[in-house]
């Protein structure tokens, strides 16, 4: 998809010599990729604890060993 984007040049400059990736939509194309990561991590650990899953461990183990 092609976008027009206002970026500042001084952080991109920043983001080229940090990372070495030297193509803009490169570097944009990481970030929207970083920032999924981030969200769906983020979703994973506010649904920690919160499912409740029945799980006999014993029972389970059993089943494997006779496996």
């Amino acid at each position: 998809m092609r976008t027009t984007l206002n970026l500042d040049d001084s952080l991109m400059q920043a983001i080229m010599k940090n990372t070495g990736i030297t193509g803009k939509t490169k570097i944009i194309n990481k970030a929207l990729a970083e920032y999924l990561k981030k969200l769906n991590r983020e979703s994973i650990m506010a649904a920690c604890g919160k499912l409740d899953f029945d799980i006999d461990v014993r029972a389970f183990r059993d089943l494997e060993l006779r496996e």
